[in-house]
């Protein structure tokens, strides 16, 4: 068995520029939650069948973040690279919390609160769902690396409940807490929120301690805070694509 190692790199003051981005980032993870896309979301009456939606739907999303990070790591220097890979172990081979990457987490999950085997193979990104994924792909491919790791650090920013000022978390542990209050799901079988809710901290801290040592002056600055702007807006018009279509869902 091969031991995998982990090298941490000493942390050196940060910027300015890079203290300066941090406190705007954590500025509009917060205000995030209080978007009109997001309160569609949240307001959207849950049932059984729009869960197994959203369930689906965020396997394609989940699958578009193994692409976006790829595409960054490609142009990005050798210490993101490092950074980008430390944090896709997780997410591509196996979480050291379940022995499973996130797609097979994701799958279980979806099993769990009663989405068929047939459902899984023939489930496909509805038209605003793909429309998003569509648009974060390019923001991961045309942006200049540092605006395309932003927009991708930024999702898991806002899942990070350390930087939330609200009791409710971040994204998933809200919505994990929707599934247990509103549809009695047994907490102890949402495998995927359950990681979610505590692996996205370590994994944005990665990541910010990359971002940190790359934002050293105002040029550096305009283009990651460009990035974690677009990457908030494609997230946005993706809590609406999940909304819409649960509201499509009578039952």
């Amino acid at each position: 068995m091969t031991e995998t190692i982990t090298r941490k790199k000493e942390k050196a003051p940060i910027s300015a520029a890079a203290a300066r981005l941090e406190k705007e980032l954590n500025q509009l993870v917060n205000e995030q939650f209080s978007t009109p896309e997001f309160k569609l979301l949240y307001d959207t009456p849950l049932t059984l069948p729009r869960a197994h939606f959203y369930s689906l739907q965020m396997k394609f999303y989940t699958l578009n973040r193994r692409d976006c990070w790829s595409h960054v790591a490609a142009r990005a220097p050798l210490d993101v690279k490092q950074a980008i890979w430390h944090h896709e172990e997780d997410e591509l081979i196996a979480d050291q919390r379940t022995g499973l990457d996130h797609i097979e987490m994701i799958d279980m999950e979806a099993k769990a609160i009663g989405v068929t085997d047939e459902q899984l193979a023939k489930a496909e990104p509805s038209p605003l769902c793909l429309a998003a994924i569509l648009a974060f792909t390019a923001t991961a491919m045309t942006l200049p690396w540092l605006g395309g790791l932003l927009s991708s650090h930024w999702l898991e920013r806002r899942n990070n409940n350390a930087i939330i000022d609200s009791s409710k978390g971040g994204s998933s542990v809200r919505w994990r807490q929707r599934l247990i209050n509103e549809l009695g799901i047994d907490p102890k079988r949402l495998t995927s929120h359950n990681v979610h809710a505590v692996a996205d901290e370590e994994h944005s801290d990665i990541i910010w301690d990359a971002i940190a040592r790359h934002v050293l002056d105002e040029q550096s600055y305009a283009i990651a805070i460009e990035g974690a702007r677009q990457g908030a807006a494609i997230d946005r018009a993706m809590r609406a694509s999940l909304a819409i279509g649960m509201r499509m869902i009578e039952s």
